[in-house]
């Protein structure tokens, strides 16, 4: 891989292929919904309130992959081409990506473990924005494809994010009747970033 041409053409359907998935990923999500209303006769009232858990596991989901893709769309508007590093790291994101929707699944069943639905759903989560941090990493080390004029992708937003998740996973785990609120905690994400990196912003 390392000795094949990376044309602008290639970088152009890595980045349309990765909308793609990103965008069969997010439809995925309301399926089990629509399947379930097409082979039913209730009425609209049932239906929402039988699927009221999902639905909201769907909006919740929908909202988290439309974030992570406003990211990679920002970080790649930051560059002109790639890398192998970069080609096998976002393969990697779209997989975290594509495997979301299974455990939004899980999370609307309200006869699961609850535990289990809320921790596979984070962790899950947390899959997603490890995977965009490695490939932003790859990025920041490929000076070359880096857009001229424009700052590099930076990684401390992801970092950040990355860890707080953590933090949402053990919370929600440990403190089952929490759940999904503890992913709240991302509403920090900003503060935190602007604390910790505070140096870098003045050197």
């Amino acid at each position: 891989m390392a000795g094949e041409e990376r044309t602008e053409r290639g970088f152009d359907r890595l980045v349309n292929f990765s909308d793609a998935v990103v965008a069969i990923a997010i439809s995925l999500l309301i399926l089990p919904v629509v399947d379930d209303v097409s082979a039913g006769n209730e009425s609209a009232a049932d239906l929402l309130d039988r699927h009221g858990g999902q639905l909201l596991a769907f909006a919740i989901s929908f909202a988290v992959i439309a974030r992570f893709w406003v990211v990679h769309h920002q970080m790649f508007e930051r560059v002109v081409g790639y890398t192998p590093a970069i080609l096998l790291a976002n393969i990697a994101w779209l997989a975290t990506i594509v495997f979301l929707p299974l455990p939004t699944e899980l999370l609307g069943d309200g006869t699961s473990d609850e535990r289990l639905r809320f921790g596979l759903y984070i962790a899950s989560v947390f899959l997603v924005s490890l995977t965009l941090v490695v490939v932003n990493l790859a990025m920041v080390r490929a000076p070359e494809i880096h857009r001229p004029g424009v700052a590099p992708p930076s990684t401390h937003g992801g970092i950040v994010a990355t860890g707080l998740i953590v933090v949402a996973f053990v919370v929600a785990v440990t403190v089952p009747a929490i759940g999904m609120f503890s992913m709240f905690v991302m509403v920090l994400a900003g503060p935190v970033e602007r604390l910790v990196f505070r140096r870098d912003a003045t050197t």
